[in-house]
């Protein structure tokens, strides 16, 4: 059966280094021509993933901070959140800091007035600031987590590094939160254009967030089933929503998980989406 709506990832998935291509997104348009709900469904917050919705000219729910997040597209509006209990945070902050990484505490931005409150002064990659400023990124910058006036509007809880030196910090706090905590640390999709150097992210949300319950929660309101649903994607917060939904679709370049839960396959990003898409209309 053709689908009711298709979720799709962003980095990894839909993004190139160029943006959209126009094959994606022709297809985009001929799903939405077709009667078929597109929902992005995206780790990064609204502001970071306005370089892909802008070309679409996305409309209606999306699905940000790995699912933390239900956004409207076209503004921004927070729709619904899960944010991470202050205990957690500040247990998740201290921890990094004693490791001397600067911590990103991701805000509900309507509600916070910013993207991101940044915790401590040390350096931070040349790829963290590069990310900042190509998406324009209203972070705050602090030394101490009590300089934070609240923590009420926390969604996620991260930080990154150069190589794989988040290991062991991942291994203590998941030791000393057990399943108060999701846990998520992967190597970045996109390298670093400044240093070449691979980055590695370590990111903690609410144990109830992920993308699949935001999604499945979309697609009830609209009377939708999970067999009608699609979702495709390439990373370890996809796994959830390409596992559960009616068909599931991974990446050529997807992570292990991603394709051992997948129903199929497509190609690389820039043609990848656009194929799947036209699959499904199909009713292959």
């Amino acid at each position: 059966m053709k689908p009711s709506l298709i979720a799709i990832d962003l980095d990894g998935t839909l993004l190139t280094r160029g943006g959209v291509t126009d094959t994606d997104r022709a297809a985009i348009d001929a799903a939405r021509d077709a009667g078929v709900m597109v929902v992005i469904a995206t780790g990064r917050s609204w502001s970071e993933s306005l370089e892909a919705l802008q070309p679409i000219e996305a409309t209606g729910p999306m699905i940000a901070a790995g699912g933390a997040l239900l956004h409207e597209a076209a503004t921004g509006e927070t729709l619904e959140r899960s944010v991470i209990h202050p205990e957690v945070a500040v247990a998740v902050t201290t921890e990094l800091r004693r490791h001397g990484h600067v911590v990103h505490l991701l805000q509900d931005a309507p509600q916070a007035g910013c993207d991101y409150w940044m915790i401590g002064r040390d350096t931070v990659s040349e790829a963290t600031r590069w990310w900042f400023e190509r998406h324009d990124v209203n972070a705050r910058w602090v030394e101490h987590l009590a300089d934070v006036p609240t923590l009420a509007h926390t969604v996620r809880v991260g930080t990154t590094a150069v190589g794989s030196a988040l290991g062991h910090v991942v291994e203590e706090i998941q030791a000393a939160l057990g399943d108060r905590v999701l846990l998520q640390a992967w190597e970045a999709v996109v390298e670093s254009e400044v240093s070449g150097d691979r980055i590695h992210l370590l990111e903690a949300f609410d144990p109830a967030v992920d993308k699949w319950t935001m999604l499945e929660r979309i697609a009830g309101r609209r009377g939708v089933g999970r067999e009608a649903v699609a979702a495709i994607g390439d990373g370890l917060n996809d796994v959830g929503m390409v596992g559960n939904a009616g068909i599931g679709v991974a990446m050529e370049n997807a992570d292990p998980r991603v394709i051992a839960v997948a129903d199929r396959r497509t190609g690389p990003p820039g043609t990848g989406v656009g194929d799947a898409i036209r699959r499904l209309l199909e009713h292959d």
